[in-house]
């Protein structure tokens, strides 16, 4: 038999609203996770609460006009079809529940009322954003973060779409949350990457530790690794090795390039110091080399492919030309 009457629906807001404290996320995994309908519920609740109240977070929701919606699209006649008598129950339960916990906002928060989210988007270009607690979030290209002013709630949320690295401060009693898709990216204190895609989402750890969650699933990630959400399947897993540290050189500027092509050298060179660079000869891009850099000049950069390629650059305010023979 499920269990929801016996689980306090406090926590439950305080879960779908971000302010639940690990501890706390912890208990309502541990809670799905005590019965097969439990998930049911869970899906069915974080549905509910998504359609009232999600649009008005930081909004102070009429009570009234939530609570209509809220019973609108909680259709008796669709549920007796589709459940027996005891998840009806159950249902009706839950009504009453999710009620509770929009009433609970309501009294908990009135002080949200005049708070705007702050958003930052990216085209084509790279973004540094310094947030609320000092930590540094870089935008790669397509990109956007959202985020309450101030991080005033106990919860450091921020809602992600596209890429970004982010490199937290240590808050241990506020813990760093990235919201990206159907996955949670809660941040033990560590420097890292996510990236969404249509078919996965992944988070690659340059140091410190995360712990990736999605419904009752969650994986650690640690420095060095790669955790994967796979979407079609909804699984989370590791990769095998070790991740490819140049797809995090838009963010760091740190560069390993291993016999790899002076064309795809330069495409990462443009999006990590926001320049263009000019190859006067095609023949120029099938050129390989082998270097590291660790948040180097751009001028350096070039001093050193200028040395290993035999080539000529050239800088014009933010354009390189680089001109040479090529290579066979």
């Amino acid at each position: 038999m499920s269990n929801v009457e016996s689980l306090p629906y406090e926590l439950l807001g305080r879960y779908f609203s971000g302010e639940a404290t690990p501890e706390e996320a912890i208990a309502v995994d541990d809670w799905m996770r005590t019965h097969q309908d439990n998930q049911v519920v869970y899906d069915q609740v974080a549905a509910l609460w998504d359609s009232a109240v999600l649009q008005q977070r930081y909004q102070l929701p009429d009570k009234e006009t939530a609570l209509r919606e809220l019973k609108y699209k909680w259709n008796p006649p669709v549920v007796k079809r589709s459940f027996p008598a005891l998840k009806i129950a159950a249902g009706l339960a839950l009504l009453v529940g999710v009620a509770a916990i929009l009433m609970l906002q309501l009294r908990r928060q009135p002080e949200k009322t005049t708070l705007a989210m702050i958003s930052r988007q990216t085209a084509t270009d790279i973004f540094r954003d310094t947030l609320p607690d000092n930590s540094l979030a870089v935008l790669n290209s397509h990109s956007a973060i959202r985020y309450a002013p101030g991080f005033t709630d106990s919860v450091r949320m921020v809602n992600l779409s596209g890429e970004a690295w982010f490199d937290v401060t240590s808050h241990p009693d506020k813990p760093f949350i990235v919201a990206v898709g159907d996955v949670r990216v809660q941040v033990l204190g560590t420097a890292f990457n996510v990236k969404q895609s249509e078919e996965k989402i992944s988070v690659m750890v340059k140091s410190g530790l995360v712990r990736m969650s999605r419904g009752d699933s969650s994986i650690l990630v640690k420095a060095g690794q790669e955790g994967i959400y796979n979407i079609a399947g909804k699984e989370l897993g590791l990769t095998g090795g070790a991740f490819n540290g140049n797809q995090m050189g838009y963010a760091t500027r740190i560069f390993n390039f291993e016999n790899i092509t002076l064309k795809e050298i330069v495409a990462q060179l443009e999006k990590a110091y926001g320049i263009k660079v000019i190859l006067e000869n095609k023949a120029l891009e099938n050129c390989t080399m082998s270097s590291s850099f660790e948040n180097k000049p751009i001028e350096y950069v070039f001093e050193v492919i200028s040395v290993t390629l035999n080539v000529t650059c050239r800088f014009e305010k933010d354009k390189v030309f680089v001109s040479g023979a090529g290579c066979n």
